[in-house]
Order: C-alpha cells, then structure tokens, then sequence
C-alpha cells in the first residue's frame, strides 16, 4: 500500500474518508517483519513472513488525536515450484488485519474490513 513506485507509477493517490491521501512511502511507522523461509526438495520453495506497523506518533491535535497508531498485523505465505532451470512458477497469499489506524480520530463511526491478496506469478530467466 504504501509502496512509491507502484502509487506514483500505476494507482495514483488513494483518497481516505477525510480528504487526506495515501501518495508515497510510510514514514510515521514502526514496522516490524519476521519471515521463515524452507527448501525441502530443490524445486520447492516456501516462505512465510508475518509484519506488524504502528503508527510512531498520532495525528491530529489533542481533541481530535487518532484513538488508535495500529496499521495493523498482515501474514504472507509464499510458495516457489522451479518447473525447469530457466521457468519457475510462483503463487502467494497475504491477509491484513486492518489496524483502527485507519479510522482516524472518529472510531465509532467507522468499520474497517480485512483484506487479502493472491498473486501468482510464471518466471522465464535467461
């Protein structure tokens, strides 16, 4: 979500619920990732990494100061099967808690709803 590249190239801004946008890399976050990575045969491949963002300082003033720094929790399995030595097939899936974060300073109001994503990718190196 918060990556530079793919919001300046491809998405563009992505507007929140009050007017304020997601336009480039986190930078008031405490990011943490764990990953764990096995190869049980030489064609396998597997790696599942859990990361956690907190906010590092609230917004707002004092009366109207986020309830909540969470971004929240995401877990991401990935899995690498190397069908030949130049072509490889991937396929992933990541689930994110959504953090109370993104309710801003009105938690009552507002509902947030996990997400997920599945990517699968074919590599041809050469």
């Amino acid at each position: 979500m918060f990556n530079y590249y793919d919001t300046y190239n491809w998405v563009g801004a992505i507007s929140s619920y009050d007017g304020s946008v997601v336009n480039g890399g986190m930078s008031n976050a405490w990011f943490f990732q764990g990953r764990v990575g096995v190869k049980p045969t030489p064609q396998w491949d597997a790696m599942l990494s859990v990361s956690y963002a907190t906010a590092d300082k609230k917004p707002g003033t004092p009366s109207t100061r986020y309830a909540n720094g969470t971004y929240g929790t995401e877990i991401d399995l990935v899995g690498t099967y190397k069908i030949t030595n130049n072509l490889s097939y991937m396929l992933g899936i990541g689930y994110l808690f959504t953090g109370d974060y993104f309710k801003g300073y009105d938690s009552s109001s507002y509902e947030l709803v996990d997400d997920y994503i599945l990517v699968n990718k074919l590599t041809l190196t050469f």
